[in-house]
């Protein structure tokens, strides 16, 4: 297999991998995989987003809303609250139990799924809920994102220096 095959491969079995990842899993260096991203991208059998701190790297053909899902699904804290909201709507005080992380965390991270238009605040009873606006798609999103380990650690860190 070569090293654009290998790359596609890789992608198409984590959609949403970040850059760094990817040079971590493949073992090629900064340039070299910088090369060869933007060939297969120009052939049409990857998309990336870039944004100023991160580059995901999705397979061609998914949509703008799938991105988002899967985008969010490799958060730690947001894979969280949207795994808690699959189940109903919750309130701020049941998402902060879930996830085991800060009120300011929580607060942080509900503001990003609503501007990504993800979670919907409603009222319920005169008490505020977060519901998931499309349970069917991010249900079975769910079911692809398998994060590694490794992963989980840099999504971690990069969550630190997003939030600052």
């Amino acid at each position: 297999m070569d090293r654009a095959e290998q790359i596609i491969d890789l992608v198409n079995n984590n959609p949403g991998i970040r850059y760094s990842e990817i040079m971590r899993l493949t073992g090629l260096k900064n340039g070299v995989l910088s090369h060869h991203l933007s060939k297969i991208e120009q052939s049409g059998k990857i998309l990336i987003e870039r944004t100023p701190r991160v580059a995901r790297i999705y397979p061609c053909g998914m949509q703008k809303e799938q991105t988002m899902i899967i985008k969010n699904l490799r958060n730690q804290t947001a894979a969280a609250i949207l795994l808690k909201l699959l189940c109903g709507d919750a309130s701020f005080k049941d998402l902060v139990t879930e996830t085991k992380k800060s009120q300011g965390t929580v607060s942080l991270c509900l503001k990003s799924l609503c501007d990504d238009g993800l979670v919907e605040r409603i009222f319920n009873n005169g008490n505020m809920m977060f519901h998931l606006i499309d349970s069917t798609l991010v249900g079975s999103l769910v079911e692809i994102q398998r994060p590694s380990f490794i992963e989980n650690t840099a999504n971690n860190i990069s969550d630190i220096f997003s939030s600052i």
